[in-house]
C-alpha cells in the first residue's frame, strides 16, 4: 500500500492511503524519472495514524555510485563537450549523497520542512516497493486554474539575495519555457505566458514563468505524461538529454525528478525535487542542475552542495545515548 503525507501551500496537512487503480478511476499518480506511471485511488486518514512507523527503505545496498567533487565536475565537462558538439542544448545532471545518521527523525524533519518551505509542496512517500521518501518541491508540473490549466517553467539557480541573473540561467530557463509551451500547445486552446519572476525556494532562488492554457476540457492525466520529463529535470532535446543522462550519471534516479499528481476537483501535480530517501542507517540526498554551453563545472558542483546542505541542515537527529 502507498501512503502519502502532503502539505500543499496554503492548505491543511493531508494523509492518504492509496490502493492501485486503473487510470480512469484513479485520483493519484506517481512515477519515477523513468519507467511507467502508477495510478491509485486514495482515502483520507488521520495524519497521526502510524505514518512514521517503519519509515525506511531498509538497509542501504551500496554507495559506490556517489560522485565526489572531481568526478562530478568531470561529468559536467563531458556534458559541455556534447553540447559544444551540437548533440543537445541542455542536460540536467544529478548526483546522490548518503549521510550516515542512524538517529535521523523523519517526523521532526518533515515538520521542519513545512516550516522552512512555506511556498513549496512538502511530501512524504511510504511504499513497500519504492521505499521511504521525503522532500519539499518548488516545481509544479500541472495545476488547475479558473480558465483551464497551467504549468511552471522553473529553472536557473542562484543564492538567495543575489542581484542579477546571468546569461547562463536565462538561457537555461528559456529552453524549459519553450518546451512547456510546445507541450501545452499539442492539446489545443490558447497558450499564454505570465511575466518572468524570481521564485524563492529556501536558501536559493529560481527563474519562474507560468505557461497557461484555456483548454479546460483536456485530459490532465494525459497532459502530465506529455509534460514529463520537462527540460527542467532532463534537458533538450529530451531524447538526446535522456540518453546522455543514462551514459553519465551512473545511477538510477528512482522517484527523484519523477512526479506526484492529485487528480481531484482541482489538479495538483508536482515534480519530486529537493528529495531525500530514508534508510535504516541514514539519509540519501539527491540534487542536480542544468548544464548548458556556458556552465562552469565548479559552479555546478557547488549548486548541488547548496541544495543538499539546505536539506541536511533541517534533519532532526535524536540523541541515541
Amino acid at each position: 500500500m502507498l501512503e502519502l503525507l502532503l502539505r500543499i501551500p496554503n492548505q491543511s496537512l493531508r494523509s492518504l492511503q492509496c490502493e492501485p487503480s486503473d487510470k480512469h478511476n484513479s485520483n493519484i499518480a506517481l512515477r519515477g524519472f523513468s519507467g511507467k506511471v502508477s495510478y491509485y485511488s486514495s482515502k483520507e486518514i488521520d495524519p497521526q495514524q502510524n505514518f512514521w512507523d517503519n519509515f525506511t527503505s531498509g538497509k542501504i545496498q551500496e554507495t559506490s555510485s556517489q560522485k565526489d567533487a572531481f568526478s562530478y565536475q568531470k561529468m559536467v565537462e563531458n556534458a559541455i563537450e556534447s553540447i559544444q558538439n551540437h548533440q543537445l542544448n541542455k542536460v540536467v545532471l544529478s548526483r546522490k549523497s548518503f549521510w550516515d545518521c542512524p538517529g535521523a527523525n523523519p517526523k521532526q524533519t518533515f515538520q521542519a520542512l513545512c516550516r522552512s518551505y512555506s511556498d513549496c509542496t512538502v511530501f512524504a512517500i511510504k511504499d513497500s516497493s519504492m521505499g521511504a521518501w521525503m522532500g519539499a518541491t518548488p516545481e509544479i508540473l500541472l495545476e488547475s486554474t479558473l480558465e483551464g490549466f497551467r504549468s511552471m517553467s522553473l529553472a536557473g539557480t542562484r543564492l538567495e539575495g543575489s542581484n542579477h541573473w546571468g546569461s547562463k540561467e536565462l538561457a537555461e530557463q528559456k529552453f524549459v519555457t519553450n518546451q512547456v509551451h510546445k507541450s501545452l500547445k499539442t492539446f489545443g486552446g490558447r497558450i499564454t505566458r505570465d511575466k518572468q519572476e524570481t521564485f524563492n525556494a529556501g536558501p536559493v532562488e529560481h527563474l519562474l514563468t507560468w505557461v497557461n492554457t484555456d483548454n479546460n476540457v483536456l485530459n490532465p492525466k494525459e497532459l502530465a505524461e506529455e509534460l514529463h520529463p520537462t527540460p527542467a529535470i532532463c534537458g533538450t532535446p529530451v531524447a538526446n538529454a535522456n540518453h546522455l543522462i543514462q551514459q553519465l550519471e551512473g545511477y538510477e534516479r528512482s522517484l527523484y525528478t519523477g512526479y506526484l499528481a492529485l487528480f481531484e476537483e482541482r489538479v495538483h501535480a508536482v515534480v519530486l525535487l529537493r528529495t531525500m530517501e530514508w534508510f535504516d542507517s541514514g539519509v540519501q540526498f539527491y540534487a542536480g542542475g542544468g548544464i548548458t554551453k556556458d556552465s562552469v563545472p565548479l559552479d555546478e558542483w557547488m549548486e548541488t552542495e547548496y541544495k543538499i546542505s539546505a536539506l541536511k541542515e533541517l534533519i532532526h537527529i535524536d540523541d541515541l545515548r
